[in-house]
């Protein structure tokens, strides 16, 4: 018998499930919107409601469910299956493991990791990582994340905190970032840090542009690169070379053979960031640490698919800890 997983993709504007299979094939989906102001206990309801529809499902095909896995923002302790400090969600320390438990219609396994770490499990299980033991990913989108794999293991650090990448400081005397740290990679390498960068250059008069308008967006900055705005490209490539100063931290340090870029802002602008971040890195570490190191775009095809392949990991795998 076929075996399937569900996945969730908890944030904090919605939150999407999928079965999937065990050859990433996504069977079905479902979201909801995830209402964060009505409180956890109404989040995690609509979370266990979407599980329970899904469960339903395979109860008329021909596939054993194996249990549920959950990516979500925050600090998680994957072992106690508590997420702390979800600031998007509100939640300062939710047991969302036990308190899924109490909702589920079946008794199944439940895993949750946040969500960089959920991704970078997708990758190596479904997609563009698959059979790379040693790869990092890195997510670029409202903020900037990651997940490690060293060794076909998962890295989560001894307080969860590995990977934190987004808030390394690249310059202490840059903007402040929500961390309460100045000048962090995520400040730039992210969609708001794209759209203020863009609005910082404008204003010096360096480049020309014929993006006037105060309410731009990232997908506005792009567009305008690929049609050789001067100003947006320069942006765009600003926003690679801190990418790249991310990456050399993290080739210097685990010695990934992959970096796999994903997120949406990632995605959309992976060719337009990719030749300037490369140069960075190839400044900054030894030339064994980056001349066989592939960088490439994510090929997973559903947030939900990451969630769904905690399930398959670590019914195999040790987390490093």
């Amino acid at each position: 018998m076929d075996t399937v997983a569900i996945g969730i993709d908890l944030g904090a504007t919605k939150i999407a499930a999928a079965l999937v299979t065990g050859t990433g094939q996504i069977l079905s989906t479902r979201q909801l919107l995830t209402a964060a102001h009505e409180g956890s206990a109404q989040v995690l309801d609509r979370v266990a409601a979407l599980a329970n529809d899904l469960s339903s499902e395979v109860s008329t095909q021909p596939f054993k469910l194996l249990g549920v896995g959950i990516g979500s923002p925050g600090l998680v302790d994957p072992r106690a299956g508590v997420v702390y400090n979800a600031v998007n969600l509100g939640w300062q320390a939710v047991h969302l493991v036990d308190e899924l438990h109490s909702r589920l219609e079946l008794p199944l396994p439940v895993w949750v990791q946040k969500d960089g770490n959920a991704s970078a499990i997708g990758e190596y299980i479904f997609g563009a990582a698959q059979n790379v033991p040693d790869f990092t990913y890195l997510s670029i989108g409202t903020g900037l994340g990651g997940g490690l794999i060293a060794g076909g293991q998962l890295i989560i650090g001894a307080n969860w905190y590995a990977t934190e990448v987004g808030h390394i400081s690249l310059d202490p005397h840059g903007r402040d970032c929500v961390c309460g740290l100045k000048g962090c990679a995520e400040t730039v390498v992210s969609g708001q840090g794209l759209v203020a960068l863009f609005k910082t250059l404008r204003k010096s008069g360096a480049f020309g542009t014929d993006l006037l308008s105060e309410d731009i967006d990232p997908n506005d900055i792009i567009q305008a690169a690929r049609k050789k705005d001067g100003l947006a490209v320069a942006a765009l490539a600003e926003m690679g070379r801190q990418l790249g100063m991310v990456i050399a931290f993290c080739a210097a340090v685990t010695n990934p053979s992959l970096v796999v870029i994903g997120g949406g802002l990632g995605l959309a602008a992976f060719d337009l960031i990719l030749p300037s971040a490369r140069m960075e890195l190839e400044t900054r570490v030894l030339r064994a640490s980056h001349v066989d190191l592939r960088i490439v775009p994510s090929q997973q095809k559903s947030s939900a698919v990451g969630a769904a392949s905690l399930v398959w990991f670590f019914t195999k795998k040790e987390v490093v800890q």
